[in-house]
């Protein structure tokens, strides 16, 4: 497991646990591999198999799953952003080259690298190397002290994507890590319920729903036959989507 898909668990169990009422217990534990994340302990004595999953750029998750370590930010004086132009690339280099350039910016008063003096990016081959590849886009902001990493973008038509969300949520049946959790928590029928926790990345989803604002999905999702509950969150929304009963409907956060 890496830190990204442990973060994702502790958000899934955080939700879940709120809105259903249940005590959620982790339960892959004690060697325990093949078994469903968490159980959920209801006070009427039922029980519940819940799983959790993320959809993301197979390519990046293993530099989110650093940033994430690393706070989504590299340490600077001054206040940058970085956003990388695909959805991978070398993570350890780039913050090295990234902090490095940052104090050759501040010290030459310029607000991206691409502006350092010639002769000074002759002395400096991995920065040079990085303009030249075209690795991402380093900035100074007017915000807070640090680098704070965002993940790459994706330019598109929104026409070009399906309204409703069921049809985006249908297409991560191609996801390699969505078939066996699913088929996991579909497997355990010594459980009252079986609800599956997917968060997905805003990297991952058509531009349309790249935020919370859209309305909820008209269909049902095809392919998520004998679940409980389908729960759906990404990182820029501020609500998350449940599909139960047949119904799909907006959940708000609980409060702090």
């Amino acid at each position: 497991m890496n830190a990204l898909s442990d973060r994702a668990e502790q958000i899934a169990a955080h939700l879940v646990g709120h809105e259903t009422g249940a005590a959620v217990v982790p339960y892959d534990t004690d060697g325990r591999q093949a078994a469903v994340e968490f159980l959920l302990n209801w006070p009427d004595g039922r029980v519940g198999a819940l799983e959790v999953t993320l959809v993301t750029e197979r390519a990046s998750i293993e530099w989110q799953g650093m940033a994430m370590k690393d706070g989504w930010s590299w340490l600077a004086e001054t206040s940058w952003e970085f956003r990388p132009n695909n959805v991978n690339f070398a993570y350890k280099d780039t913050k090295q080259v990234a902090i490095s350039a940052v104090a050759l910016c501040d010290q030459w008063s310029v607000d991206t690298p691409a502006n350092l003096p010639a002769e000074v990016l002759d002395g400096e081959p991995e920065l040079a190397r990085f303009l030249a590849n075209g690795i991402g886009s380093l900035r100074r902001t007017p915000f807070s002290s640090g680098i704070k990493l965002y993940q790459s973008t994706t330019a598109e038509f929104v026409e070009a994507t399906p309204a409703d969300f069921s049809r985006v949520v249908e297409s991560w049946h191609e996801h390699p890590h969505l078939a066996p959790h699913l088929a996991k928590v579909q497997g355990a029928s010594q459980s009252d319920e079986q609800h599956l926790f997917v968060v997905v990345l805003s990297e991952a989803l058509p531009v349309r729903f790249f935020t919370d604002d859209f309305d909820v999905p008209a269909t049902p999702p095809q392919g998520f036959e004998g679940l409980d509950a389908l729960w759906v969150w990404s990182d820029y929304w501020h609500r998350y989507l449940v599909y139960r009963a047949k119904i799909w409907a907006w959940v708000d956060f609980p409060p702090k």
